[in-house]
């Protein structure tokens, strides 16, 4: 049998409709987010970071982060504002999954000759022997640039960032290799190879960008990513079932503060008295969603939960009004960062910047730790509102309709069990930055599950 301990005021929480977008992985709904990026966040980014022409090459076999955003594999992908209030938008290359949504598409690349490809009809065939695919591939992009004349151009290469030091599952690479650079200078001329720079900033920009109907699919996949949290805590029987039995990312630790988890090489059986977490997740190649969620299994004779049960979650819940008051768009997740410690120190808190009980703080105070990272597709965690992670990701601004895990931890201290035992439990919800603060797509976790 599960119930739920859940404070009152943590009940009336904003939500968005999810509307009548399903989650599926259609081509169809691909194409639209990808037409309402380069509408309304592209001029946005190009222009935020002072970039007239934006030129992103990519190698087939290189897992480029925007293989999505682009729609394509390979290829030379050119974005110029000309200041007519959208980006003129120009795709040199095959296979271009939606050539709708660009304004230029030449399929064989920039006057392209014959006999460049790999294969045909399906066979491999041997390269010809003169000219190769990359030395010819920017063939008349001289003439494409001089015709705008832009006065600064991004490429995708990095020179302060390192992208995969910020990203989680799906790797982002730092962008072109040096054969790339070094043909594509020589291509420009010396004039315009003067104005190229890192389009670095510009990128984590974009890739943090989101769109409505993205907001609406984490909706849909925050629903689905609770019925498997459900699924997940009814399968417990105290004493008989083990943490790795239960799917997703299970652990809990003991009032000592030592992490168990379900891979660990000793099975850990769940009994009366434990309090344990599960993060789970739902999503497809367009889109991602997590859920946290907390129970606690009651002991031989208890009928409801223990007092300190009932003050963690309390704790819990004030920490949650503190985020959603002062998480704002249009302010560095550094900046806020700094705010949230303030707001939670005033409150009567030890923030802790990492995520273990910290036995020399004050023994009365609850301790609280975060790490508030983006998700949606890209596998990018900023802007991350975290101690966690290079600088750089605190130092992006919070966009707005910026997805992200409401994640923090709450260490509380359990005085009559001995100096420095403590609860423990985590929260893993998803939430959205709109233009009237933080909002919840699907609900958060709404109490500690009581296992009977």
């Amino acid at each position: 049998m599960i119930m739920l301990v859940q404070a009152g005021h943590a009940q009336q929480q904003e939500t968005i409709d999810p509307g009548t977008i399903m989650p599926d992985d259609s081509v169809e709904l691909e194409n639209r987010i990808r037409s309402e990026k380069f509408d309304k966040i592209l001029p946005r980014v190009m222009r935020d970071n002072n970039i007239d022409m934006w030129i992103h090459i990519m190698r087939s076999w290189t897992p480029d982060p925007l293989r999505f955003g682009l729609g394509a594999r390979s290829g030379v992908f050119i974005f110029t504002d000309r200041g007519e209030g959208r980006i003129e938008r120009a795709a040199f290359g095959g296979g271009v999954r939606d050539p709708k949504v660009y304004d230029i598409v030449v399929e064989e690349g920039m006057e392209r000759e014959s006999g460049g490809n790999a294969f045909k009809d399906g066979i491999p065939v041997e390269q010809p022997d003169t000219t190769s695919e990359l030395d010819i591939r920017f063939v008349g992009l001289k003439e494409f640039v001089v015709e705008r004349d832009p006065k600064r151009i991004g490429v995708n290469y990095m020179d302060d960032l390192a992208t995969a030091s910020s990203s989680e599952n799906a790797s982002l690479t730092d962008g072109i290799s040096y054969k790339d650079y070094n043909l594509l200078i020589e291509a420009l001329g010396e004039k315009y190879a003067q104005r190229v720079c890192s389009a670095e900033h510009l990128i984590m920009d974009y890739l943090a960008g989101r769109v409505m109907e993205e907001i609406e699919l984490s909706a849909q996949f925050g629903v689905i990513a609770a019925a498997n949290l459900d699924r997940e805590f009814g399968k417990v029987v105290p004493g008989v079932t083990k943490l790795s039995d239960l799917e997703g990312n299970v652990f809990l630790r003991v009032p000592e503060g030592r992490e168990i988890h379900a891979g660990d090489s000793k099975p850990y059986v769940l009994k009366g008295g434990d309090l344990f977490t599960i993060l789970h997740g739902a999503g497809n190649q367009i889109f991602h969603s997590d859920l946290g969620g907390n129970a606690y299994i009651l002991r031989e004779g208890e009928t409801e939960a223990p007092p300190e049960i009932k003050e963690v979650w309390k704790h819990a819940m004030t920490v949650r009004e503190i985020l959603k008051d002062n998480i704002k768009a249009g302010r560095t997740a550094g900046d806020t960062l700094n705010l949230l410690v303030r707001k939670i120190e005033e409150a009567g808190y030890y923030y802790n910047p990492i995520d273990n009980y910290d036995k020399s703080a004050d023994p009365e105070k609850t301790q609280i730790h975060l790490d508030c990272h983006a998700i949606a597709r890209s596998g990018l965690v900023g802007p991350r509102i975290s101690p966690l992670g290079p600088d750089w990701v605190r130092d992006m601004k919070i966009p707005l309709l910026h997805t992200f895990t409401f994640e923090y931890m709450v260490h509380m201290p359990v005085p009559k069990w001995g100096k420095g035992k403590h609860l423990y439990i985590a929260f893993h919800d998803g939430a959205v930055v709109t233009e009237d603060g933080v909002v919840f797509p699907y609900k958060p976790d709404q109490g500690i599950r009581l296992i009977k």
